[in-house]
């Protein structure tokens, strides 16, 4: 009797170490949602501090400088403001720029977009389930994608403001 239950106490303990081992893994996987250069952008629909959506298939055929930000990031808020003072520009050359705030209250985000005015869409990722579709691990991280949907750079940490012009230059659609 005392081997039996040795045994099914055993092979439980085992599941539990397989199952906590395995959730782990897929946690911290690096390849987790990992979308690279050539990858097509995986599409979303996120909300913004409005509640209207953002659909990233709606920015077909634009180059879309999708970046991914927060409040309390410094470098996010240096390239937030290379970025609102070529937006009407780029706009005009067929390119959206969508900064994706990771997953702040919206108070302190339509607080931050107001005090800074800043003029293009800021959804908010609740939950972070684009960032993480994206593989987004540190902030600012950026992906330029095309006007046909493929990622042709993608970039994480600060930038100065000819960096972020060369790279708005790189999708600006044909």
């Amino acid at each position: 009797m005392k081997k039996r239950r040795l045994l099914i106490r055993s092979i439980i303990l085992t599941v539990m170490i397989v199952a906590i081992g395995y959730t782990f893994y897929s946690h911290f996987s690096e390849d987790r949602g990992l979308v690279d250069v050539g990858h097509e952008a995986p599409d979303f629909i996120i909300k913004d501090v409005n509640d209207e959506e953002i659909h990233l298939e709606d920015y077909e055929g634009q180059g879309v400088y999708l970046t991914f930000w927060a409040t309390y990031c410094s470098y996010c808020r240096d390239k937030m403001e290379y970025l609102k003072a070529n937006y009407d520009e780029y706009q005009d050359k067929g390119v959206e720029i969508i900064g994706v705030n990771v997953n702040e209250s919206s108070v302190q985000v339509q607080r931050f977009i107001d005090r800074h005015n800043v003029p293009y869409p800021n959804p908010i990722d609740r939950d972070m389930l684009v960032g993480n579709a994206y593989g987004v691990t540190v902030l600012p991280h950026t992906l330029l994608i095309d006007e046909d949907g493929v990622v042709v750079e993608r970039t994480i940490g600060g930038k100065t403001e000819a960096d972020v012009l060369a790279s708005l230059d790189k999708i600006v659609p044909n």
